[in-house]
């Protein structure tokens, strides 16, 4: 484990987010579904935990220099943080998925494509499920990294440890 907590944290946000969003996700599907009940949840768990990992590892680094620029561990400033960011990051992502997709050279199936499609795949399932679930998802795993960033990230007690040095 590192010392600033970032292996905790990122994993924090693959794991919680992936299952808050497929969460939001097994909430408003439509009950006509083939699959029932909780394996409908660990379907969308795992399919979210493979295909959502690059955007939520995204999301948490951004989260994480804007709360360090704004210097704080307020949880609902984190929150509110985390639904601005998580819709502005699955709009940004389903727009430039859009046109570079539409562009020819890009729409052929080179590793260019599929890198990229890392990063279009969990977007475009939001969009059929509901974009609504964005800034909901957002401000829920923003909120659990809040802690784990709180618990890692304690400038004050780090001054207050350091002995002195006369």
């Amino acid at each position: 484990m590192t010392k600033r907590g970032t292996l905790a944290y990122y994993m924090a946000a693959w794991v919680i987010g992936c299952f808050v969003i497929s969460a939001l996700a097994w909430i408003a599907a439509p009950q006509d579904a083939p699959i029932e009940g909780a394996a409908r949840l660990l379907i969308l768990y795992f399919l979210s935990l493979t295909y959502g990992a690059a955007d939520i590892l995204l999301f948490a680094f951004l989260a994480r220099r804007a709360m360090r620029l704004l210097r704080t561990h307020n949880i609902w400033l984190w929150m509110l943080g985390g639904a601005v960011l998580g819709t502005a990051l699955v709009k940004l992502l389903l727009w430039s998925g859009d046109s570079l997709t539409s562009v020819s050279p890009l729409s052929a199936h080179g590793p260019i494509s599929y890198a990229l499609l890392a990063f279009w795949t969990a977007p475009n399932a939001l969009r059929l499920a509901g974009i609504w679930q964005a800034p909901v998802g957002g401000a829920a795993t923003a909120a659990i990294l809040c802690l784990v960033d709180r618990a890692f990230n304690r400038p004050e007690e780090e001054t207050a440890a350091k002995p002195s040095p006369a």
